[in-house]
């Protein structure tokens, strides 16, 4: 069986003060310093969380040496970024994906994941994993359905089309986990490499302005020409969790706790701030109790209407 290599990217624009964007929000004006800080601890944790269930994770990027002087104790790699992505483009430094995908195609020994900074092991790789990668067969993870209540399935394959016409499959491939062997990596970014300029070119016309786009429209053609893949999140390898409001029907949390990998789009400030250690479980679950994380709509009366309770309780208890 391969080796098992975990990675995240960390693209740092030019300027030690700002960091390229490539962590969620859709402003193309790079963070500052600070939120450079945030990510690395993120990154720190999520390290601290694969090691425990002994896995390597390592943060590549193109400034070693400014994220070792934020963060001392991650692993980093330098590697080569070439893609030609337009300045000002929403984001930005998440493009950069693709050469990390020409990148995993020259590790002739690995099996490499791309996984996403806002997230956390919390269980044992489930046996279907393993499987996965003793027969080097790709994985992704799957959230078509909590993309069409946003766009509709019309929209997400119309876009695509503009700059891919064999992406018809309507079907949507989350950015936060992707996983394979040097052949997969290296088909994928091939086929990448054909449609890229394209899509440049229609990437403010599109639903999502970012590189899962291009990825998508790679997968879906790869898919069309018989490449096996697996749904990684059909078996629990990775779940994404919003601890707001949805769109989309989400299972409660108690639900997809027991899932190796738990992305946490919506909680990156509690992520960073939340040293990993064996109760990580269950802070986070005293963390959705609190008022810092809820879904406004359907828990804001219930809490509006709790508290008035509580009040009148308070002041009956004072009366006697």
């Amino acid at each position: 069986m391969k080796n098992i290599q975990f990675y995240s990217l960390l693209y740092v624009q030019e300027g030690s003060e700002t960091l390229a964007q490539n962590f969620g929000a859709n402003s193309s004006k790079p963070p500052k310093i600070k939120d450079l800080e945030l990510y690395t601890k993120s990154c720190s944790n999520l390290a601290k969380s694969l090691k425990a269930q002994g896995f390597n994770y390592t943060v590549l990027t193109n400034n070693c040496e400014l994220l070792q002087k934020i963060q001392p104790d991650l692993q980093l790699k330098e590697i080569e970024f070439s893609l030609n992505v337009p300045k000002g483009i929403s984001f930005y430094g998440a493009h950069f994906k693709i050469d990390v995908y020409k990148y995993f195609s020259l590790q002739k020994d690995d099996y490499s994941l791309l996984i996403d900074i806002d997230e956390i092991c919390i269980n044992p790789v489930p046996a279907n994993f393993l499987q996965a990668v003793k027969n080097n067969i790709p994985m992704f993870y799957d959230v078509t359905d909590q993309m069409y209540p946003d766009a509709g399935r019309e929209r997400l394959v119309n876009d695509l089309q503009l700059f891919c016409p064999e992406a018809d499959l309507g079907l949507w491939a989350g950015g936060e986990f992707i996983g394979g062997d040097w052949q997969f990596f290296d088909s994928l970014y091939q086929e990448i490499c054909k449609i890229s300029a394209r899509y440049f070119e229609v990437q403010k016309e599109l639903f999502h302005k970012g590189d899962e786009s291009l990825t998508n429209a790679a997968l879906q053609t790869l898919l069309k020409r018989g490449q096996p893949m697996i749904n990684a999140g059909c078996f629990g390898a990775v779940i994404r969790y919003w601890s707001c409001g949805t769109k989309h029907c989400q299972k409660l949390f108690p639900a997809v706790k027991d899932c190796f990998l738990l992305h946490l789009p919506a909680d990156k400030y509690f992520l960073a701030a939340t040293a990993f250690d064996g109760s990580f479980l269950q802070k986070y679950e005293k963390y959705l109790q609190s008022e810092k994380s809820f879904n406004t709509k359907e828990r804001l009366p219930r809490l509006f209407l709790q508290r008035a309770k509580n009040k009148i309780r308070r002041l009956l208890r004072l009366k006697k």
